[in-house]
């Protein structure tokens, strides 16, 4: 078997195989990174089941909150059995305001469900953002590597032919030495990045990652509901009917009931008189049927305790919706600028091809001629300047795309057809 040493080396080279192309695989698909994310979340999952949960509770709450007793007396050697059946009903609301909590609790819990779905669906494209980003900061940092290994090379050259300074060579060294730092500082990100991405949706750690970051921001959209608006209110509704429910329960429920009695009268003569046989039953078999009503006092207890800690929760519920309410107020009132921003670059292209092509061209003029060695410097670094802002602003814009989509709860942040 492999040593863990020997397993964590395969899996950096499996990663640093994706970080450098896969040639011919597909690129990842933003849909499917956010599907996968939503099929792995385990607090999505813990939401579903608090659903399920919650309409349990609401099936439950919808009828009488106790069961009947049935309670049976039987007169082993005596001539007389009972029979009683009881039900507890409370006639001071408690019923009703325990059902309208569960509804409330089981619209909170949905709300919340959908809520944490833009929220997992939100993240999984900002970790694919910002994977797409740091493999072009990787691409730029490799470009200006190598221009400094041949700027060094040709500065070693000069100096050997007696045409150069020997300070040109140790600031061309210096200069390969920070391209290097970067470009070991750029790789060691996108790896963590893709790391995370993989642990995150469970695709491979490998996968080729699509060129430009705005193809993984959704497309503009409707504002939605903001559901975790809904869920607060929904919260501090069930928070508000809990307690007038255990209110209603300072008055214990009625138990009404029916009661059944019979007593055998069948006798027989026998020594010193009259003998009742309680097992043979006769025609003369005496019944009696009648109601029953039992009320507990209320006198010592009146549900006091319960009634303190649902005023706690409907105070903590109270304070919960009304950070909520500031923090969607916040994010909404930045939706113009997030706009603007997202404006600003979503019409520009990509800049990776554009680069490649401008530094070519370069090398192109430097060949021909055209350009003479400081002058192709120049605009080399000029070219991978530009390439390395126009890169961070168009992920930049993306991110912000996400930031205004959920603040907004955009439809578009699911996959289609979810």
């Amino acid at each position: 078997g492999a040593t863990p040493s020997g397993r964590r080396r395969t899996g950096s080279w499996r990663i640093h195989r994706g970080l450098s192309s896969l040639g011919s695989a597909a690129p990842l698909v933003t849909d499917e990174v956010v599907a996968a994310a939503l099929a792995h979340d385990p607090t999505l999952a813990q939401a579903e089941a608090t659903v399920v949960a919650a309409e349990g509770d609401h099936r439950a709450a919808m009828g009488l909150r106790s069961d009947p007793t049935v309670e049976a007396r039987l007169g082993f050697g005596l001539a007389q059995h009972e029979l009683s059946l009881t039900q507890g009903v409370s006639l001071s609301g408690e019923g009703l305001a325990a059902a309208r909590a569960a509804s409330a609790w089981l619209r909170a819990a949905r709300a919340e469900r959908d809520r944490w779905r833009l929220e997992v669906a939100a993240e999984a494209r900002r970790l694919l953002i910002r994977g797409i980003a740091a493999e072009a900061e990787v691409s730029r940092t490799d470009e200006v590597f190598g221009l400094t290994t041949q700027l060094r090379s040709a500065a070693e050259r000069l100096l050997e032919a007696g045409e150069g300074a020997e300070l040109d060579v140790h600031l061309a060294r210096l200069e390969e030495a920070a391209a290097a730092a970067d470009r070991v500082t750029a790789r060691r990100e996108a790896l963590a990045v893709r790391e995370q991405l993989a642990a995150t949706t469970g695709l491979p750690a490998g996968s080729e990652l699509p060129l430009d970051p705005m193809s993984a921001a959704p497309t503009t959209a409707e504002p939605g509901p903001r559901t975790d608006r809904d869920a607060s209110t929904a919260r501090a509704d069930g928070a508000a009917s809990a307690l007038r429910r255990e209110r209603a329960g300072a008055v214990p429920p009625v138990d009404f009931g029916v009661w059944a009695q019979v007593q055998n009268v069948a006798t027989t003569p026998g020594p010193g008189g009259v003998v009742v046989e309680p097992w043979s039953w006769s025609q003369n078999a005496a019944w009696s049927v009648g109601p029953s009503v039992a009320l507990t006092l209320p006198l010592w207890n009146g549900n006091q305790e319960g009634i303190a800690r649902a005023e706690a929760e409907l105070a903590v519920a109270a304070s919960e919706r009304a950070a909520v309410e500031a923090r969607i107020v916040a994010e909404l009132a930045g939706g113009a600028d997030r706009r603007d921003a997202v404006v600003a670059v979503a019409g520009t292209m990509p800049p990776t091809p554009e680069a490649r092509a401008a530094l070519a061209g370069v090398a192109a003029a430097v060949a021909a001629g055209e350009l003479g060695a400081a002058e192709a410097a120049l605009l080399r670094a000029r070219i991978l300047d530009a390439w390395g802002r126009s890169a961070g602003a168009r992920a930049a814009a993306a991110l912000i795309t996400v930031d205004l989509a959920l603040a907004e709860s955009w439809p578009t942040l699911l996959p289609a057809g979810s």
